[in-house]
């Protein structure tokens, strides 16, 4: 094995860890969100449009990578960062039981 399928084999491997920690995963969407890969790239405007495309080849970079990795790797991570979003918007809601306590209280 050369030195760069040896480097090639240990980002991959370094990937996998990544996307297996709740944190890991959590991190590369922040990175995929930073490189724009949910935005419209067309800004009006041939520079700013430009600059968003280039920032979308960086996301897709790491999307391909992830895909070498394992196939379902993106799309697991587009559920699970949803069910984290989900799980945290349900903590941040008041609960319906701490209301019908407050009725109850009378």
């Amino acid at each position: 094995m050369t030195g760069m399928d040896r480097d090639q084999a240990d980002l991959n491997t370094a990937l996998q860890e990544v996307l297996k920690s709740p944190s890991g995963k959590r991190v590369l969407f922040w990175v995929l969100e930073q490189a724009a890969i949910y935005r419209d790239a067309f800004a009006g405007d041939n520079n700013a449009t430009n600059y968003v495309l280039g920032q979308q080849s960086i996301g897709r970079k790491i999307i391909e990578r992830m895909g070498d990795v394992d196939p379902r790797a993106y799309p697991t991570l587009l559920l699970e960062v949803a069910d984290m979003k989900a799980m945290a918007l349900a903590a941040a809601a008041p609960s319906e039981t701490q209301y019908e306590d407050d009725e109850n209280a009378d």
